[in-house]
């Protein structure tokens, strides 16, 4: 595994899919024309779709991480774009789905075969969180995020509730019913075998 430096000299940048799709776009759509951009078979851009974030691509330049982006969205995918967290332990060499942007064109993608060593090149971003639940009643907007809540005075005097079991229905706008005599004498059903 590759040692990557904590320090890096620019600034770097991750294409990250969360299996999100254009308004209006059908998923399976978006699958194909994904899976004709990164050349891949429909088991590999369905592990796109598992619902956790996948790294498209990492350890690039904004003007790159905007161009996968763009293509992308030409395909009706949603990614984000974030600057990469540099991590000692994290391969610098094999993104989890490893298409590379061409500049001459901007929007073609070539795909780098998988190697033996890396069977599953697919896998969810994994990065520690630092959270903690608050104590229960305490305020989780901060002082600044809050609003002050003004109760505004509703008449509700002409509002009633019927009681349990009441039609409420008025009887203009029930439906009438209207029974019919149908015959069934010819209708006969058979003994299952």
């Amino acid at each position: 595994m590759l040692r990557v430096k904590s320090v890096m000299s620019e600034a770097c940048y991750e294409v990250i899919f969360r299996g999100d799709v254009l308004a209006g776009q059908p998923v399976v759509e978006v699958k194909q024309r994904l899976g004709q951009l990164f050349n891949a078979d429909a088991a590999r851009i369905d592990q796109m779709f598992s619902g956790k974030p996948v790294v498209v691509k990492r350890n690039v330049d904004l003007a790159t991480a905007e161009r996968y982006q763009s293509s992308l969205l030409t395909a009706g995918a949603l990614v984000d774009i974030r600057p990469s967290v540099v991590d000692e332990d994290v391969s610098e060499e094999t993104p989890l789905v490893a298409p590379v942007v061409s500049p001459e064109s901007g929007s073609g993608i070539d795909q780098e075969a998988p190697s033996e060593d890396d069977p599953q090149p697919l896998q969810p971003v994994l990065k520690e969180v630092d959270f903690d639940v608050a104590p229960v009643g305490s305020d989780v907007l901060s002082a600044a995020d809050q609003k002050d809540f003004i109760p505004v005075d509703i008449d509700t005097s002409y509002l009633n509730v019927a009681e349990e079991g009441a039609d409420v229905l008025a009887d203009e706008d029930k439906n009438v019913f209207v029974a019919r005599d149908v015959d069934t004498s010819s209708l006969s059903v058979s003994d299952p075998d």
